[in-house]
């Protein structure tokens, strides 16, 4: 019976494992989007006022 509980436990803690990961890996992936839109911005804007 032990066995199970460990292997149940270890299966969980695996899927917690990944979906934590996962987690981390789309809100970084958010936030170096986001930065890189920002750092583009004033470059749009000097661009849209060039062209004005």
């Amino acid at each position: 019976m032990a066995n199970i509980t460990i292997i149940e436990t270890d299966i969980k803690h695996r899927k917690s494992s990944r979906l934590k990961s996962t987690l981390w890996f789309v809100a970084l992936w958010c936030v170096g989007v986001g930065g890189a839109m920002l750092l583009a911005l004033p470059f749009k804007l000097l661009i849209q006022a060039a062209a004005h």
